[in-house]
């Protein structure tokens, strides 16, 4: 038994970060028109690595060849200079979804825009989201979350060998 719970102790301690995405993105523009496309923009603004998907769809039906969308972020407070990120554009059925992730480097509303360049023209939208710690606990959450496993576990093999006790316990008549 000792051995298994250093086992898992090891394991617990020596488990590395993992980039595990902490519940969906939200919609911070949803369809504002900019040039010939109707955007909406969901976002993930976790401090450390924020994500951005930029979805544009046509507006008079036919969706105009896109040239390129980038997101330029900046804390509101202006302590720090707009930085541009380059969306790389994903695989849809439908319109075009463009992808990219974003430094936040502390906690606070961000200003955000996004450009959109097109051959039949574009535009840029305007946006403001918190920067929000991602809503892991690291390596407590694991042991936390492993915990009712384990009772489980602990007391399904203290049945099992109560069970084998009383199986190799003398029977005595009556």
């Amino acid at each position: 038994m000792r051995t298994w719970i250093y086992s898992i102790l090891i394991a617990l301690t020596a488990a590395l970060p993992a980039r595990a995405h902490e519940g969906p993105p939200f919609p911070i523009i949803v369809d504002q028109i900019a040039g010939p496309y109707v955007v909406s923009v969901w976002s993930d603004p976790d401090i450390g690595t924020g994500t951005f998907f930029v979805v544009l769809e046509p507006g008079d039906g036919t969706l105009a060849v896109v040239r390129n969308v980038r997101i330029g972020v900046r804390p509101i407070s202006g302590r720090l200079d707009e930085v541009i990120y380059e969306a790389e554009p994903q695989s849809v059925r439908y319109g075009a979804r463009y992808y990219t992730e974003v430094e936040f480097d502390q906690g606070e509303m961000w200003s955000v825009r996004i450009i959109i360049e097109g051959e039949d023209g574009g535009g840029e939208l305007l946006a403001e989201v918190e920067a929000t710690p991602d809503g892991t606990i690291g390596p407590i959450g694991l042991i936390l979350y492993l915990l009712p496993f384990l009772a489980v576990g602990y007391l399904w093999i203290k049945a099992a060998l109560r069970k084998k006790q009383l199986d190799a316990a003398p029977r005595t008549a009556n």
